[in-house]
């Protein structure tokens, strides 16, 4: 049981939303629709989920965050628990197959109470995801040092002093303009 109330506040997008913004859709679960922030979802990059007040969940419950696209799946974000009332969560969006036409109810946000069990499992597998990002980036950083081999070397890389500064500067880049260009990528090896 949620008693105290909980909110969502999408970083630097918006001013605090109280749970009351959230349709009800039965005792455990609250949809919100993001389109009353933004027709465009993909500005919202963050989003921080808060307890309103100490106390506000049973010891054994948390409430678990989610997004969906165009009524795709939900897909878990993070959490939050008495032991931690409040988490900066990156939304991520899935990209779509098909151009989405977004309006009313296309773009959710669901809160979800939950056995904090269940959260941890979840959580076990976020951490797997930031793991291969990790590697993402580590493979883009030697896909770059490897440019720069001239194939008469054997396998030595020989390499310019400022390689790390050449390869962070294009990758704060690729970034700024995509911050999902590492996860549309092919496969990690």
């Amino acid at each position: 049981m949620v008693t105290g109330g909980f909110g969502i506040c999408f970083i630097g997008k918006s001013f605090p939303i109280a749970d009351d913004s959230f349709v009800r859709v039965d005792p455990s679960h609250w949809v919100f629709d993001v389109s009353n922030v933004t027709p465009n979802y993909k500005e919202l990059q963050e989003v921080s989920l808060f307890l309103a007040q100490s106390g506000t969940l049973d010891p054994s419950l948390a409430l678990g965050l989610y997004i969906s696209i165009g009524g795709a799946e939900w897909q878990y974000r993070g959490y939050v628990s008495n032991s931690q009332p409040s988490e900066v969560m990156p939304l991520q969006w899935p990209e779509q197959d098909q151009p989405l036409t977004v309006g009313p109810g296309s773009i959710q946000l669901g809160v979800s109470l939950e056995p904090q069990a269940e959260i941890v499992q979840k959580e076990g597998t976020k951490l797997a995801s930031r793991q291969d990002f990790a590697k993402r980036v580590a493979l883009d950083l030697f896909r770059y040092m490897e440019s720069f081999h001239s194939g008469s070397s054997g396998e030595t890389l020989v390499l310019p002093s400022n390689v790390l500064e050449r390869w962070f500067s294009r990758f704060e880049d690729k970034f700024r303009r995509d911050p999902d260009f590492l996860v549309r990528r092919g496969q990690v090896a």
